[in-house]
């Protein structure tokens, strides 16, 4: 297969670390899962994916990427590799002014987006922002242009065009992970298909990039690593499952990239493992190590 591939969108996945514990994470971030990623440990990988495929837009995203001690060469990389495809880098934006140089890397190419995820922490986080940005700031409502699904959302634009985006949305839907008992977990234990025509990863295409390889989604390659982290109740044979999933990486380009892309947005048997019913609950973020004051 020689064409070139186009991917609409994929988040690069930089981070388990997280410095607030927001009931629900889909990527279970609320709790102490370790593992960091550094550009320089994978920057070949991604400049063999450079040659094989083109995407549109990107997010880099974690746990707290801005906890990554390597984020700015992750987006400035990413930049280069790519340098037609905006680069957002998605904080929970409690660390703006923790990141020496980060103002200066924000431009066309790159921009900075937060998910807060506490309205009545819009006070604090407009405070320090306003803080890392040069005013004068100008600030646009983006909810009267777009229909989207966050409480509010604003971008804030600075007098250098640096840009920062907001979307706080107050809740978040039930996850693929249940702890039943204090650090005991397990897994959902559903039938494949049906979890997969109610997944939210499925229904956006959010694909992963997580140490150089390729992902249907977040969750089928973290489960694994979470699982060698904590107590997760696993028969033998769903342990087996849960590692048989191939993700694609250039090593195994040439043999597996047409099957893998073929089945991109089908089912996989790891599925199971995920809800096929959603409920939304309200967030109640609080810091391991650090709070917004509001």
């Amino acid at each position: 297969m020689t064409d070139r591939r186009i991917i609409d969108k994929i988040e690069f996945y930089v981070t388990n670390v997280c410095n607030l514990t927001c009931e629900n994470c889909n990527r279970y971030n609320n709790y102490k899962f370790t593992g960091t990623q550094h550009w320089k440990d994978y920057k070949d990988d991604y400049a063999f994916w450079a040659t094989k495929v083109d995407i549109k837009q990107v997010t880099i995203l974690g746990g707290e990427p801005l906890l990554n001690p390597s984020i700015k060469e992750w987006a400035t990389g990413i930049s280069e590799l790519w340098p037609n495809c905006p680069v957002q880098i998605l904080s929970n934006g409690t660390r703006l002014n923790a990141v020496k140089g980060l103002y200066d890397i924000l431009g066309d190419k790159i921009w900075l987006g937060v998910s807060l995820h506490n309205a009545d922490h819009i006070e604090g986080f407009e405070k320090q922002l306003y803080d890392f940005l040069e005013g004068p700031v100008y600030k646009k409502d983006l909810k009267e242009e777009e229909d989207l699904p966050a409480q509010f959302a604003y971008r804030y634009i600075d007098k250098n065009n640096k840009q920062v985006s907001m979307y706080c949305q107050n809740d978040f839907i039930n996850a693929n992970l249940i702890e039943y008992a204090p650090s005991q977990f397990r897994f959902y234990n559903s039938d494949p298909e049906e979890a997969h025509s109610v997944c939210g990863f499925a229904r956006h295409k959010n694909y992963h990039f997580i140490r150089g390889k390729m992902y249907k989604c977040g969750p089928v390659a973290l489960m694994p690593e979470f699982a060698q982290q904590f107590t997760v109740d696993l028969t033998d044979e769903d342990k087996n499952l849960l590692n048989s999933y191939i993700a694609l990486s250039p090593e195994n380009w040439d043999e597996y990239s047409q099957e893998f892309f073929q089945n991109l947005d089908n089912s996989i048997p790891q599925c199971k493992f995920c809800p096929t019913k959603f409920f939304s609950k309200k967030i109640a973020p609080f810091s391991k190590e650090f709070q917004i004051n509001t």
